[in-house]
């Protein structure tokens, strides 16, 4: 095949250096924006400073490791921005059985993660309008967020979730600003990976139910709301195609999934330096998203968990599954009266802010898992496809939400393990995937450097490493 030529990158990433440059870097946030709506919500509301409130700040390391999951979305991102090929398609040629772990893993427990989203959503909303049922409240909301999702376009949800994140991140950081929390104490924690510390005698007495689970388990199920999951990781690589970056910028490239799947390997990548060169800045709007991601979810998890720390732990609070959120409007309403009502709408935000994107992105991952292995799927338009999955989610996950309300099930538990698959399991098997085949698919020059495939194995091996706690 010929040879083909990288486009010219952003006129901005080729500008000299200055303060201009950098601010404009800022609008290169697009992609990064639902990721970090749709990890921000149950996870930083809930398990957040309800470890807080046990641990203190003894656990903020975790936040520091959940660094590992974006450099392994950056692996399988920086594959497809060079070679055009999704790494679910690569999986789909080279290991077919990964996609269907991946589709499992999505049909298993995003039914359950709905009915949690339900819950919580519901609670929140009855919560701040004073009256109604919060089941109906929150199957309402989902309908509708199904329905904006479905009628809806790429740019709607990118924007939207800008705005809940940015109202989320405010409340956050206003939160801990008014606390005044002793910096000595917290900033050495974020760095002592290891640290686990046990459950205080008062979780053992007044909450029984929770000191029995093991504290790895917390720790696994926490760490699942920080990551990239697995669903974010593969709706990421669509929509930074829907941006045409990297190789896309001219367009689709219609045959290159086609003529890899026949012959086996990349061949058609320039390799002169200049072109080389041009490759790695493509590569720069997809590494500065990411990162502005990592720093507003690192920014707000962070403040979550202090704040129960200093507000909820004194107190001997924790969360149950009767009153998931309104325990903590302490954290806002105790320091201020007028902090409650920012908390609620926050909370609003966050929740229905991933259940919105969290639509999309599951069925943007869901497609692109599927095309590999499905030529109906790869023919089939994506909005028909999403309604398919729509009406599967609903149909499954609003009676798990019934059965949470008769107390058939703990919403805590099935966030916890639905968390742990979705934003750990999968994406170690997807990172030890995306890495191997990144230094076996692709031509020498555009390879991971020697510290790059260090990076990669360290990130794989930092999320495994609450695993090993079940063991101690």
């Amino acid at each position: 095949m010929e040879r083909i030529k990288f486009p010219d990158p952003d006129s901005v990433l080729t500008e000299k250096p200055s303060l201009k440059k950098y601010l404009k870097y800022f609008l290169f946030f697009g992609p990064g924006a639902i990721v970090a709506s749709v990890t921000i919500g149950q996870g930083q509301l809930i398990l957040g400073p309800q470890i807080g409130a046990w641990a203190g700040n003894k656990l903020l390391w975790l936040i520091t490791i959940n660094i590992a999951s974006f450099a392994i979305a950056y692996i399988g991102c920086r594959f497809m921005l060079l070679s055009g090929i999704n790494m679910m398609d690569l999986f789909a040629i080279k290991m077919r059985k990964l996609n269907w772990i991946f589709i499992l893993i999505i049909l298993i427990f995003v039914p359950l993660f709905t009915a949690a989203i339900v819950t919580t959503l519901g609670q929140s909303l009855e919560w701040m309008i004073g009256k109604g049922h919060y089941l109906l409240w929150g199957i309402s909301f989902c309908l509708f967020a199904a329905f904006l999702a479905i009628a809806g376009r790429y740019k709607v949800v990118e924007y939207t979730q800008a705005f809940f994140v940015a109202v989320l991140g405010v409340g956050a950081i206003i939160s801990v600003i008014v606390i005044k929390p002793d910096l000595l104490d917290i900033i050495p924690n974020f760095f002592m990976v290891g640290n686990v510390p046990d459950y205080p005698e008062w979780v053992h007495q007044n909450y029984p139910s929770i000191a029995n689970k093991p504290v790895a388990l917390f720790m696994l199920g926490y760490l699942g709301t920080l990551t990239f999951t697995i669903v974010t990781i593969v709706g990421y690589s669509g929509w930074v195609k829907l941006k045409k970056w990297g190789i896309f910028k001219k367009g689709d490239l219609p045959n290159i999934f086609n003529i890899f799947k026949r012959e086996g390997k990349i061949n058609y990548l320039p390799d002169d330096k200049k072109e080389i060169k041009k490759a790695k800045l493509l590569l720069k709007p997809a590494v500065i998203d990411m990162a502005l991601a990592f720093i507003i979810i690192s920014i707000v998890s962070a403040s979550y968990m202090i704040a129960g720390a200093y507000l909820l732990g004194p107190k001997h609070v924790l969360p149950s599954d009767v009153n998931l959120l309104k325990e903590q409007a302490i954290i806002f309403s105790n320091i201020a009266p007028w902090l409650k009502p920012l908390y609620q709408i926050s909370v609003f935000f966050a929740l229905f802010g991933t259940v919105y994107a969290g639509f999309e992105a599951v069925s943007r991952m869901l497609y692109e898992t599927s095309k590999g292995i499905s030529n109906k799927i790869r023919n089939m338009p994506y909005k028909k496809f999403m309604l398919y999955l729509m009406i599967y989610i609903l149909c499954t996950g609003l009676p798990l939400a019934i059965l949470s309300y008769l107390k058939l099930i703990s919403i805590l538990l099935i966030l916890s393990i639905t968390l742990l698959f979705i934003g750990v399991v999968g994406v170690i098997i997807y990172g030890i995937g995306a890495l191997y085949y990144t230094q076996k698919i692709l031509p020498e020059k555009y390879k991971l450097g020697k510290i790059g495939t260090i990076l990669g194995i360290i990130s794989i091996i930092l999320l495994m490493l609450p695993f090993f706690f079940f063991f101690l």
